[in-house]
């Protein structure tokens, strides 16, 4: 589902991650990184705002860390697409950023 030029940037929200993942295994990468914090972790979607060649995932993220820690919070990612494909992911730690990236709030 992701076009070959593939960009995940991400938020900064949280640490230890790089700031932008390129490609198939740029993804995969994230995936490793992000994901090695966690015990699980579960993201809800509660909205979905298409905008055409963009689409903004507005959701709840939930995890238990692996050092006791709970986290919930919201996040968003701006999807673009090109050829019906994922090109970039920007990642959002703010409902309202994601809208503004999409023009659907001023």
């Amino acid at each position: 589902m992701c076009h070959p030029e593939f960009e995940y940037h991400t938020s900064g929200d949280f640490l230890g991650l790089d700031p932008v993942y390129r490609g198939h295994e740029g993804f995969r990468k994230f995936e490793r990184d992000f994901r090695g914090a966690w015990e699980s972790l579960s993201v809800v979607v509660d909205e979905l705002h298409d905008q055409g060649d963009k689409v903004a995932v507005l959701g709840t993220f939930e995890a238990p860390g692996r050092d006791g820690m709970t986290v919930s919070r919201r996040i968003a990612n701006v999807i673009t697409f090109r050829d019906c494909l994922a090109v970039r992911i920007d990642a959002y730690g703010d409902w309202d950023q994601a809208l503004e990236a999409t023009s659907l709030r001023d």
